[in-house]
């Protein structure tokens, strides 16, 4: 098991080896100035540079355009016994101090010791030496930050502190080293910069473009697909670029508009066609009266009886929901209005159409067609002409002029009285009339 541990342990060692000759091996491979400071090298914020990092500065190279590392002035406090007290000196990666202390010693063989820390990793070389003349002992304290001292997120400078203590002195010195790991640059950044394209952010010389654009300047689309020689054209359809409701991008696809009437409906995976475009292949669809889904389509495609209320609906941008199209199908020109909801599937309804049978009307909210109202109350009117027809022609035929029955009404028969009527007081006589 301590075997297997063992070559765990050498594989990471290697990585970790790797991964640091590939960071910091190959200056020119470096493109950020954060990262050429933290492998020791020097860079160059001219953007017109081919190589800005650099592990030497040749005459020729970059003039008047190195990043400055910020550094601090050397400071040393003189000590009472041990000497310098207390010394602050900026240390940059790939350089190395060395650091001279003095106390009085009657032995030659005098214990001195250090402790360091830091506020980054421990990658980095402390080393001393000791000698001597006659009473007076020198201690050279060697220290050199290595490439990995700075993390990736370290601030534009970082210390470490080196310790020193001698063996039966009171007194201790304090180096403080302050190492630059970041460019001071890196700290103002331009974001959307005119220098990019506005694609991208501007620091140190160096655009971060945003996602699809890459080059010095973001002048480049990384294009993750193509449609071939003539992209945003097609053919079976018409020669006009993105169906007109588009432009061709710099990625050879089409970008389509999006301030226009139906602009939420453009598919710019297909040559921003619009939902007219769309529905209108479906024409066998357009031409049945048949209400509900259509089977005929390759797409779920609805027919709605033609209500003017939905025409006025919008979405949350303010953009109509239902298009107006039309379309002719066997010389007929047909207007509908199409509309998509959110889980893709596509309704349509019938505007006006030159066959007109299949004509619409929304009535009370109820829809009704027109035409078969109209058939209806013609019905209704042959009917009842009909049946009067019927009734005249079967009626009692009149008893002619010349009739006995008519020459047989006598004067009396008009104006004598009817034999059946009593008026109700005709009979009635009042017994005590007359006697008072």
């Amino acid at each position: 098991m301590a075997s297997v541990w063992f070559t765990v342990v050498i594989l990471i060692s290697i990585q970790q080896v790797i991964a640091i000759y590939r960071d910091c091996g190959e200056f020119q491979n470096l493109k950020n100035c954060n990262d050429c400071i933290r492998c020791g090298g020097h860079w160059c914020n001219d953007p017109n540079e081919v190589q800005r990092c650099s592990k030497d500065t040749p005459d020729t190279w970059c003039k008047g355009k190195v990043e400055k590392l910020p550094a601090l002035t050397r400071a040393e406090e003189k000590g009472s016994i041990l000497n310098p007290k207390y010394i602050l000196q900026t240390l940059e990666i790939g350089s190395r101090a060395s650091l001279n202390f003095t106390f009085p010693s009657k032995t030659n063989e005098q214990k001195v010791e250090y402790v360091v820390n830091s506020t980054q990793n421990s990658d980095f070389q402390v080393t001393k030496q000791t000698y001597c003349q006659g009473e007076t002992c020198t201690t050279a304290i060697g220290a050199a930050p290595e490439s990995t001292f700075c993390a990736a997120d370290g601030g534009t400078y970082e210390f470490f502190h080196v310790k020193v203590s001698i063996d039966g002195i009171p007194d201790s010195s304090v180096i403080k080293f302050h190492v630059p790991c970041a460019c001071t640059c890196s700290e103002a950044v331009e974001a959307q910069s005119p220098k990019c394209n506005r694609r991208g952010s501007y620091s140190c010389g160096v655009c971060t473009c945003q996602a699809g654009w890459t080059g010095p300047f973001c002048e480049q689309p990384i294009c993750e697909k193509k449609r071939g020689d003539v992209p945003c054209t097609d053919f079976q359809r018409s020669n006009t670029e993105c169906s007109g409701n588009g432009v061709c991008g710099p990625c050879d696809q089409c970008e389509c508009f999006t301030d226009r009437e139906g602009s939420r409906y453009f598919d710019q995976d297909n040559y921003c066609a619009d939902i007219c475009m769309t529905t209108n292949y479906c024409d066998q669809c357009l031409a049945s009266p048949l209400p509900g889904q259509c089977q005929d389509c390759h797409f779920p495609l609805f027919r709605l009886p033609y209500n003017q209320t939905l025409m006025t609906y919008k979405d949350d941008f303010n953009r109509k929901l239902w298009i107006k199209c039309n379309t002719t199908i066997n010389d007929c020109n047909i207007e509908y209005a199409a509309m998509r909801d959110n889980n893709g599937e596509s309704f349509y309804m019938i505007i006006n159409n030159c066959d007109p049978v299949t004509g619409e009307q929304i009535v009370g909210g109820v829809s009704v067609t027109l035409p078969v109202v109209l058939g209806v109350i013609a019905m209704i009117a042959v009917a009842a002409a009909t049946a009067g027809y019927i009734i005249w022609k079967n009626r009692t035929p009149p008893m002619p002029l010349t009739d006995p029955m008519y020459q047989n009404i006598d004067a009396e028969d008009c104006t004598g009285e009817n034999p059946l009527y009593k008026p109700p007081t005709s009979s009635f006589k009042n017994p005590t009339y007359g006697k008072w």
